[in-house]
């Protein structure tokens, strides 16, 4: 009888222990699940309050959910910042003027502008609260090419064509408001570091397919040749990558990759662009000097001037030697990825993100809709 009772005491404890268990089981299921349903969910974009009409482009990120957006109407430019995923737009800067170009300072704090007049240009500097922080008058009613020094902010490189055959090119030292002219073989000097540009000399060949890549130093006016057979680069901090035509097959483009800065990486061979047979190079970005380099490229060898063709969005293994597609894309348009490398602005205007997470394309303008 004492056996019956202890054994019907045990099942009765082991009845409650697993019943125990099971309470303290269900709301952490209930917890993971609903963490689960929140990863799932995506943040719908926000689209720009402003008549597509009146949209000129994005400049760029100001950090994880900003844009800067320059519009313009009747002739007078403004810019905004507009936050992506709360839809809140905020005047920045109205200079009753036509502006040019405006880009972002490397550290997302400033912003250059050019601003056109009958005769020249005046070039600024603002902040981000739309306050003047430098002004200047330059001798061109052109465009100007323009790179901003990624260490020494205070400088910046502006170039354009003075006549059919002379380059100008500048730097700009904001801080004494004072320019002095650079040596330069070409019209886009690229900053690598507080003393040093990079830059490419194709020899006067329209086509881009002869170059050679020069390391130029601003303290002494001096350049020094680092490799041949370079037709066009892409630089971001010390990482560099090289276009070159491929010597193995007439239909595609060697692309090369040096980190740190001349070594050697590996390289990758990528289907060619041209236009009225000038090579045309990838659209490039690349968040930080060790993170993934991501390139719109053509899907098979194309001449645009022929047909539209064929692109995808992808990332390139230089180790691995592969080019991983990512998302299949309509245009080849210039891309940059955002400050927490999770989507990136697509397009002539950057008028559109891809999410790199869930690989949709959505527009940021009114009137048009997700890309399929």
């Amino acid at each position: 009888m004492r056996q019956k009772q202890r054994d019907s005491y045990r099942v009765l404890v082991l009845f409650l222990l697993i019943s125990l268990f099971l309470v303290g089981c269900h709301p952490t299921k209930k917890i993971d699940d609903t963490k689960k349903q929140a990863s799932k969910e995506t943040v719908t974009l926000k689209k720009i309050p402003i008549e597509t009409d009146s949209f000129k482009k994005v400049i760029g990120w100001l950090n994880d959910e900003e844009v800067l957006i320059h519009c313009g109407y009747e002739f007078k430019d403004v810019l905004y910042r507009f936050n992506v995923k709360t839809g809140k737009l905020h005047l920045i800067y109205q200079p009753n003027a036509l502006i040019l170009i405006a880009l972002l300072s490397p550290d997302q704090t400033k912003i250059f502008i050019q601003l056109a007049h009958e005769k020249d240009s005046e070039i600024q500097v603002i902040n981000l609260s739309g306050e003047k922080l430098q002004t200047k008058t330059v001798d061109t009613m052109g465009y100007l090419n323009v790179s901003w020094n990624p260490v020494s902010l205070d400088q910046i490189f502006l170039s354009y064509y003075q006549n059919e055959n002379k380059i100008v090119v500048s730097n700009w030292d904001i801080g004494k408001n004072t320019t002095k002219e650079v040596p330069s073989d070409t019209l886009n000097p690229i900053w690598y570091s507080e003393n040093l540009y990079v830059y490419v000399n194709n020899q006067n060949d329209f086509l881009l397919k002869k170059g050679e890549l020069y390391l130029g130093d601003i303290r002494t006016g001096e350049s020094t040749h680092l490799r041949n057979q370079v037709s066009g680069f892409y630089l971001n901090q010390d990482s560099l990558v090289m276009f070159t035509p491929s010597d193995f097959n007439d239909n595609d483009l060697l692309v090369s990759y040096q980190y740190p800065f001349m070594v050697d990486k590996g390289f990758l061979e990528v289907p060619k662009m041209t236009m009225n047979d000038r090579l045309v190079f990838p659209y490039l970005t690349q968040l930080e000097r060790k993170s993934a380099i991501y390139g719109v490229l053509p899907k098979e060898t194309v001449h645009l001037e022929l047909t539209a063709g064929k692109f995808h969005l992808a990332k390139l293994n230089f180790e691995k030697r592969k080019v991983e597609t990512i998302v299949d894309l309509p245009d080849n348009a210039p891309i940059l990825i955002s400050p927490d490398g999770k989507s990136m602005l697509y397009g002539w205007r950057f008028e559109s993100i891809i999410n790199l997470e869930n690989k949709k394309i959505d527009s940021l303008l009114k009137d048009k809709g997700t890309i399929k």
